[in-house]
């Protein structure tokens, strides 16, 4: 199980308790084959009142691998309502995690907050299970497993995508890459929460973006890898088994980093679990057409959810006046057939060079829900670069308790054709049904 589902098991506990049944929540996990009954005789045998028996109940579903969550949350939609609100909170309104607030006002977290509660639980080990073998037998994880290339199980979804009829239609004059297949995407997400010796404060209401963004690229039709607190090691480990497997065989690329950052001397630097350095320059380097030919002419889209200043942006213009030119082919001589170094990338960023992007810890981050909104209910006919202008747009209304706001930006490299993500749609009738 990954440390966002523990977190929420583990700050809700005592209402899980109060809102369940253990005989029955026991029974259920016996049958559904998430816990064996050798551990429910021990967990029995050590707990005299049935409070303590429930707590280690609770307890040991948080060890029991990637599915266990979603196991979890079904026996309660079933058999315990209010157990199922608290763990899955979109229930009560069908919406996204978050709160409509009409006049968009949310409170501040970024890289220069204080530190806030910790809701983590007792073990912090980045756990990754096989998840096509779920046994109950598969108690302990090994160091091995810390960086396996797991697909991430499908869950249940806290908001719903709107699936397109048909292909969208394109403008006349721009080409549209080619989004019909069954292998529609791979979405590469990394979210870090917690920092080693609390260098950097904990990014509270992290684990509700991570929620969010799973939901969001499964639905659009994407093959998901999620990872939390990965350090760099683990980064270069898992990113050479993603470049080397048949998963990069497929229409799209999503590559979707969350943490704290910063904008120095014209680049942008991303903080890792260990407090190491990723360069965002160094990111799109792996993936460019001489060190990523698999994705040679497919869209890449890069998503770096992070702040680039400490600066709060409230209000105050920069203009450029910068127009210079710094030179061009001679128009008589034909075009070379070489390919650009950089082509086909879409680059997000949560905030502008100098400036803070803000985090609701009990929401996720403005750019995290903004995204999540509009894409759930224009994706089916709109292309990306217009979503992400609608992105931007929604996410400007948002204001901080002093008034500050965040300016969402894109940059794009080569990225020449028109990208539908066409959810639902498949072009051949029998993808759409295996």
């Amino acid at each position: 199980m990954i440390n966002l589902h523990r977190d929420r098991i583990n700050y809700s506990m005592d209402k899980l308790i109060h809102g369940t049944n253990y005989t029955t929540l026991r029974n259920e996990c016996v049958q559904r084959n998430m816990i064996s009954p050798d551990m429910v005789a021990r967990i029995e045998n050590t707990a005299m009142d049935e409070t303590t028996r429930h707590r280690k109940l609770f307890e040991k579903i948080t060890k029991r691998g990637p599915k266990a969550f979603n196991t979890l949350l079904d026996i309660c939609q079933r058999q315990f309502p209010k157990a199922y609100a608290e763990l899955n909170p979109a229930s009560n309104d069908q919406q996204m995690h978050s709160t409509l607030n009409p006049q968009r006002v949310r409170s501040v977290s970024c890289n220069v907050a204080p530190k806030a509660f910790a809701i983590r639980g007792p073990s912090s080990q980045h756990e990754l299970v096989d998840g096509m073998n779920n046994n109950v037998a598969a108690e302990s994880l090994t160091e091995e497993s810390k960086c396996t290339l797991l697909v991430y199980e499908e869950i249940l979804p806290s908001f719903t995508v709107t699936l397109s009829n048909g292909p969208a239609a394109t403008h006349p004059k721009v080409l549209a890459y080619p989004m019909k297949s069954r292998r529609r995407g791979v979405a590469f997400i990394v979210n870090v929460v917690t920092f080693v010796k609390d260098v950097h404060p904990k990014r509270n209401g992290a684990d509700i973006d991570g929620q969010n963004l799973i939901s969001l690229f499964q639905q659009l039709g994407f093959i998901v890898f999620y990872y939390e607190d990965i350090t760099m090691a683990d980064y270069k480990e898992l990113l050479a088994k993603l470049k080397e497997s048949e998963y990069l065989s497929c229409d799209c690329f999503a590559f979707y980093i969350l943490s704290h950052g910063d904008h120095k001397k014209g680049s942008d630097y991303i903080f890792l679990h260990d407090n190491s350095i990723l360069r965002v320059e160094d990111i799109l380097t792996e993936f460019n057409t001489v060190n990523c030919t698999k994705l040679i002419r497919k869209p890449k889209l890069f998503f770096i959810s992070i702040c680039r200043g400490e600066q709060s942006d409230l209000g105050s213009y920069r203009l450029s006046t910068n127009t210079e030119r710094d030179g061009m082919i001679d128009p008589r001589k034909p075009l070379p057939s070489n390919i650009a170094t950089y082509c086909d990338m879409l680059v997000c960023y949560a905030t502008v060079p100098g400036f803070a992007a803000h985090r609701d810890p009990s929401h996720g981050s403005w750019f995290v829900e903004s995204m999540c909104r509009i894409w759930a209910e224009h994706a089916h006919d709109t292309d990306v670069e217009i979503l992400m202008k609608l992105v931007g747009e929604f996410a400007s209304t948002y204001r901080t308790e002093t008034a500050a706001l965040q300016t969402i930006c894109t940059e794009q490299r080569g990225f020449f054709k028109q990208l539908f993500l066409n959810p639902g749609y498949y072009e051949r009738p029998e993808d759409k049904l295996n």
